[in-house]
C-alpha cells in the first residue's frame, strides 16, 4: 500500500518537474481553452448557425450596469402612476457639484430650444429654416407643477418634437439636470415677485 502511494506521489512530482523546463514549450492539456480562435465581427464563421462571427446575445439578455426604464411603454407623462408620477428623485438636496453637472447638461442639450434661462426662446426657435412654432418654457407654471418623475420621463422618452435624450444623458445626470431645472424655476418665481 505504501509503495502505491509512493509511486503515485513520484508520478505527480515527475509531471510537475518535467513541465518546469521552459526551453521547450509547456505541454497544454486543453489547447482550445488556451488559444481560442479569434474572429472579426465581419468574418464568416462556419461554426455559427447564421454563418456570422458576430454573436447575437440571447433573448432577454441585459448588459452589465444597465437597468431598463420601467415606464418605457407609457405614452405621456400624465399617464404615469404612483404618488410621484413615475420614478422618485434619488437626489435629496442637490450639492453644488450636482448643480454644476445639471447646468452643463442643460446648456448642452436643453438651451438650444428652451433658452439659457428656460424661457422657450432658444437659438433654434424662429423663422425658417429654424423650428417654427413655440417651445414650452420650462420655468412656466405648468411645468413647475410637474413631478420630477414626469420631467424625467420626458427627458428619457421624449415628447412631441423633442426626441429622447436617453442615449445622450446618463440616468444619474438626468436627475441632476432636473435639480438644475428646479433651480431655474425658483429663480423665475423670485424674479416675478421682485418685479
Amino acid at each position: 500500500m505504501k509503495q502505491n502511494i509512493f509511486r503515485v506521489f513520484a508520478l505527480v512530482a515527475l509531471v510537475f518537474v518535467t513541465n518546469c523546463d521552459y526551453k521547450t514549450p509547456v505541454y497544454e492539456y486543453f489547447p482550445n481553452m488556451y488559444d481560442s480562435p479569434a474572429r472579426e465581427s465581419q468574418e464568416d464563421d462556419s461554426f455559427a448557425s447564421n454563418g456570422s462571427a458576430s454573436r447575437i446575445p440571447p433573448k432577454g439578455a441585459i448588459p452589465v450596469g444597465y437597468y431598463p426604464y420601467p415606464y418605457a411603454t407609457v405614452a405621456a407623462p400624465d399617464l404615469l402612476t404612483g404618488p410621484d408620477k413615475g420614478l422618485k428623485n434619488p437626489i435629496g438636496k442637490a450639492s453644488l457639484g450636482d448643480m454644476m453637472i445639471g447646468e452643463k447638461r442643460f446648456q448642452t442639450y436643453c438651451s438650444p430650444c428652451h433658452g439659457v434661462q428656460g424661457l422657450g426662446n432658444g437659438t433654434v426657435i424662429g423663422p425658417a429654416p429654424k423650428f417654427e412654432g413655440p417651445v414650452p418654457a420650462i420655468v412656466s407654471d405648468n411645468v413647475r407643477g410637474w413631478t420630477d418623475g414626469q420631467i424625467y420621463h420626458i427627458i428619457t422618452m421624449g415628447r412631441g418634437r423633442m426626441g429622447s435624450y436617453a442615449y445622450q444623458i446618463e440616468p444619474e445626470d438626468r436627475w441632476k439636470l432636473i435639480a438644475y431645472i428646479r433651480k431655474l424655476q425658483d429663480y423665475e418665481v423670485k424674479n416675478k415677485k421682485a418685479n
